[in-house]
């Protein structure tokens, strides 16, 4: 449905609770002035912060984004997103703050704070595959 969203997107870093993107702004997120647009922000939010909770651990489902925009990006220019889990209020509620930057300035563009609740799955097997833990959606 918004992969047009991600053309482009090239993944820097992928690491337990964290993820490093770089994105090259295209006309398919741009606003009427040109612009990145606010959806478009808050759909790298929301994808790159899942990807940082689940690469933590588990399955989880979103329960709250809130974002706030310091700035844009322009047609061509390169942005970069990182996004680290931060913290648990429970066993069951995580959360990742995602940071949306300039990749030559590092101007601050929007910062986030997901919060992520852990999907309960009756069938949930715990499996093994190239020595990494990981839970299989059977």
């Amino acid at each position: 449905m918004f992969l047009f969203i991600l053309e482009g997107l090239q993944v820097i870093h992928v690491g337990r609770g964290i993820v490093r993107c770089k994105l090259t702004v295209t006309h398919h997120v741009l606003n009427e002035d040109g612009t990145l647009h606010t959806a478009a922000i808050g759909v790298l939010m929301e994808l790159m912060g899942a990807i940082a909770i689940y690469s933590a651990g588990g399955s989880h489902t979103s329960v709250d984004l809130n974002y706030s925009l310091y700035s844009t990006a322009k047609i061509q220019e390169e942005i970069k997103i990182e996004a680290r889990v931060v913290g648990k209020r429970s066993e069951n509620l995580n959360s990742a703050i995602i940071e949306i930057r300039r990749e030559y300035e590092e101007e601050l563009i929007a910062t986030g704070r997901l919060w992520m609740s852990l999907l309960k799955t009756p069938f949930s097997l715990n499996v093994k595959h190239n020595g990494v833990d990981q839970v299989s959606k059977l």
